[in-house]
């Protein structure tokens, strides 16, 4: 008799810690499974219609966020025509680089090339990035930069503010 209370008595003890582990594990929200889909044609809507017999969470992503926009702006752009005034004179050094124009500044001061050597010649001041120079156009090294680059020389030519080592002749004018 004693034996068979025992085992009722642990039998009860086994049930109610079974309950209670079931209500624990029902109480306990289960984490979500996002995914993130970034979003560039109402077909992505589309494909991700397909998650949604299942438990993951779907999350878009734009194409075009802020950073992006603002990034493009900056004066730290790679491939890009720029100009660099005398800051004496304001005449203008007209030029192109793939690199960052910030890199291309420094070079300017460290090589001897034409801006530098007419600053150095007409006993001009250098000036600080920010003060002379500035970015035209940002854009794709290549045949499309040269021809960006030859519109604005023409338009610098034209307002006769370009070094005199980078006039350009006269001869045949962009239509």
């Amino acid at each position: 008799m004693i034996h068979g209370l025992k085992t009722k008595l642990i039998n009860r003890e086994k049930k109610q810690k079974q309950t209670q582990t079931l209500q624990q594990q029902e109480t306990i929200t289960p984490r979500n499974k996002w995914i993130t889909f970034t979003y560039f044609s109402p077909l992505v809507r589309k494909v991700t219609n397909l998650f949604k017999q299942t438990s993951l969470k779907i999350v878009f992503r734009a194409t075009n966020t802020i950073q992006q926009l603002v990034a493009k702006q900056t004066h730290n752009d790679p491939s890009s025509i720029y100009e660099r005034k005398c800051k004496t004179c304001n005449k203008v050094y007209l030029g192109q680089s793939g690199r960052t124009i910030g890199v291309r500044f420094k070079e300017h001061i460290i090589y001897n090339n034409s801006i530098s050597a007419y600053i150095l010649d007409n006993k001009h001041g250098y000036g600080t990035k920010e003060d002379t120079l500035e970015l035209l156009k940002a854009c794709q090294k290549g045949t499309y930069m040269d021809c960006w680059e030859a519109l604005y020389m023409q338009v610098f030519h034209q307002k006769k503010i370009l070094i005199d080592e980078q006039q350009v002749s006269e001869t045949n004018p962009p239509l």
